[in-house]
């Protein structure tokens, strides 16, 4: 299957869109301290769930490197 930058980035848009729809959203952490870990914990839940994907070597990125 042969993908380009675009079509993944709309595909991995598309998939988290679906993930924060379907979560239901707990209660807000009243504390700065609970508030920072909520968002290590997702970002976490992010990382995973990325590196879950299995992305092609042919892939191109979407930056370039220009000296």
């Amino acid at each position: 299957m042969k993908l380009t930058r675009r079509q993944l980035a709309s595909m991995l848009t598309a998939a988290s869109a679906l993930a924060q729809g379907s979560s239901q959203t707990p209660a807000q952490p009243s504390t700065p301290e609970a508030l920072l870990q909520a968002a290590r914990d997702e970002v976490q839940a992010n990382a995973a769930r990325l590196a879950s994907q299995a992305v092609p070597m042919n892939v191109e990125p979407a930056f370039e490197f220009k000296a």
